[in-house]
């Protein structure tokens, strides 16, 4: 029990980063639902799931160097359809915030670029397959695509409010991982690692957002390999919750939350 405390401490106290990837053990962990029988080879979950990017370190793609911040905060409805209790497919549905800063040499101008979008619609689909287990611990890989489209709540260049314009802002990113986890009880926390990529881009500004006066920006994650950890609470019951933390490729904390029918 110390252990799982303490591993939950580290999650809050790090910094850690992309889109959420869930236990390994998730397409198994819930064993009774509310009316779906057991023994049933098609089931299905119901959940929610909050994602807090504070960083996805972010490389420009348009002149050159590091974007300073890029931030992505999402809260999201999930439905999970599972078979067998060993493969789950499913889709996200929510609302995405962005907000990203960074400065470059414009004809000999140093400039900054701060910029924040509302929330818009965002989406993800994936899966995940347990591929073995061994007493109460399994081995699962996982994939997802994620993208959303926000638009503009304000833009400024070195602290000065910009028109915003016809301005559009994009992001994607697509990802795979491997994990594993171990039951203890009603804990059963987990680790793996993953590949992201993940791209932004910034265009039709009505001011220059890059060297040479561009009016757009491109961006991409500068490291693709990362790691995860998280831990998930569930009587094997009715419900699950997880806590996780991702890092090296991006920083982010998740809390996701799911109710088998």
């Amino acid at each position: 029990m110390k252990k799982i405390v303490i591993l939950i401490l580290i999650m809050f106290t790090c910094k850690t980063f992309a889109a959420p990837i869930g236990n390994p053990l998730n397409p198994e962990i819930i064993a009774d639902g509310f009316f779906i029988s057991p023994a049933s080879w098609l089931n299905f979950r119901l959940g929610y799931e909050g994602n807090f990017v504070s960083d996805s370190r972010m490389d420009k793609k348009v002149g050159s160097g590091k974007v300073d911040n890029f931030k992505q905060d999402i809260n999201s409805g999930t439905i999970t359809f599972n078979l067998q209790n060993r493969t789950d497919v499913f889709g996200v549905l929510g609302a995405s915030r962005l907000r990203s800063d960074w400065r470059f040499d414009n004809l000999g101008t140093m400039s900054r670029i701060e910029l924040e979008t509302n929330y818009r619609l965002y989406w993800a689909v994936g899966g995940k397959i347990i591929l073995y287990q061994w007493g109460s611990t399994v081995l699962s890989i996982g994939g997802r695509f994620s993208k959303t489209k926000p638009t503009l709540s304000f833009i400024t260049q070195d602290g000065v409010p910009q028109n915003i314009g016809s301005t559009k802002i994009s992001y994607r990113d697509w990802q795979v991982d491997m994990g594993l986890a171990h039951q203890i009880d009603i804990f059963i926390p987990y680790l793996g690692v993953k590949y992201l990529n993940a791209k932004s881009k910034i265009r039709n500004s009505v001011i220059a957002l890059a060297e040479d006066s561009q009016n757009f920006m491109r961006m991409k994650n500068e490291d693709h390999f990362g790691v995860y950890i998280g831990c998930t609470l569930s009587n094997s019951k009715y419900f699950l919750l997880t806590v996780e933390a991702r890092f090296i490729d991006e920083e982010a904390i998740s809390v996701m939350g799911e109710l088998k029918f």
